[in-house]
């Protein structure tokens, strides 16, 4: 059941790296200058960071290793945890939650939350 938690835990994880960078994704201008603008976005830089980490935690776990349930809670706290910050609401009265990136951080953060208390194989 933990592997089934990590193999979950990287498409949402994904999802969530393409929704903070789709802007720069759909333009296919990947020059530095705009690689180096967009990096300094905070609004971009923290939901990839927590993408990165939900997706490297739930590499960790599926082959295995300790600590990646760990990895990828940090990524979905710094992720819901930063659009709390800012006031975005947790339901928008929409039912496409996917496109909602604090409801995908709080899946990211209750995924690994289930891989940490699950059995390891």
């Amino acid at each position: 059941m933990r592997r089934l938690a990590a193999l979950l835990l990287l498409p949402v994880s994904i999802w969530l790296i393409f929704q903070s960078n789709a802007s720069f994704i759909a333009t296919g201008d990947f020059s530095t200058d705009r690689l180096i603008a967009q990096g300094g976005d905070v609004d971009v830089m923290l939901p990839t960071v927590g993408g990165v980490l939900g997706f490297v935690g739930g590499l960790v776990i599926l082959f295995g290793g300790v600590g990646g349930a760990a990895l990828g809670m940090i990524g979905g706290v710094i992720v819901a945890g930063y659009a709390i910050y800012q006031g975005a609401p947790l339901w928008t009265g929409e039912w496409q939650v996917w496109n909602n990136p604090e409801l995908v951080g709080l899946a990211i953060l209750a995924l690994a939350g289930f891989a940490a208390v699950m059995g390891r194989d």
